[in-house]
């Protein structure tokens, strides 16, 4: 039912969220290729390197600072659809703590799980305990640690469910992301049913009115 609703509702939704998923990843990775050959030039320029130096640093902290400050504003608007709220353009602007605390949590998942990557089973593990920590962030305001900590122990009680559904969000991504090479959609869907997925998973499976206790985004 839930990979169900993930595609209905990126498919409903698609153009709130294409220009969130824009913003938030697609316009940084665009400032990204553009500062990065800029500070190259930059550095050649300067000082005669071939290669990238300070410039070129500068410019690939300042876009990977972009995309981590928009990465907060990405999730709550997914999670904000997952609850059937209107999404706004200014969702997309999350308080500073908020932006700080998703920058830590995205430096430091993609680390870690780039590198269990390596041994493929435990970079799929730290994904699925981490996947939701976003979402306690911009719903409960909880800093970097605490919504690591968090993640890692509410899935740990839908471990085999939410497993089974990356499983079923993985296969599908491998189709779509051969044909999506021609059309480019496939990989931008991809991406998009992952992040409404996980904010399903948080929002209907851990949130729903058996846990009270746990409050939900203020409807505007």
């Amino acid at each position: 039912a839930t990979f169900t609703d993930t595609w209905t509702m990126s498919i409903r939704k698609f153009f709130p969220l294409f220009l969130g998923w824009f913003v938030s990843l697609g316009l940084p990775v665009c400032i990204l290729v553009v500062t990065v050959i800029g500070g190259m030039v930059f550095d050649w320029k300067m000082w005669g390197m071939m290669h990238g130096g300070y410039g070129t640093l500068a410019a690939l902290f300042f876009s990977l600072c972009t995309i981590g400050g928009f990465w907060a504003g990405w999730n709550f608007i997914a999670l904000k659809v997952a609850r059937g709220i209107d999404v706004k353009a200014t969702d997309l602007f999350r308080p500073l703590p908020q932006v700080l605390s998703a920058i830590a949590v995205l430096a430091i998942t993609s680390v870690l799980i780039w590198l269990g990557s390596l041994l493929i089973l435990p970079g799929a593990l730290l994904f699925l305990r981490w996947q939701l920590a976003p979402f306690y962030i911009v719903d409960r305001n909880c800093g970097p640690i605490e919504a690591l900590k968090r993640s890692w122990h509410d899935t740990e009680m839908v471990f085999v469910p939410l497993a089974l559904l990356d499983l079923m969000l993985f296969g599908v991504t491998l189709i779509t992301g051969t044909i999506g090479a021609l059309v480019v959609i496939g990989p931008i869907m991809a991406h998009i049913t992952f992040t409404i997925a996980s904010a399903l998973v948080y929002a209907k499976w851990l949130t729903d009115d058996n846990h009270p206790d746990i409050p939900k985004i203020e409807h505007e």
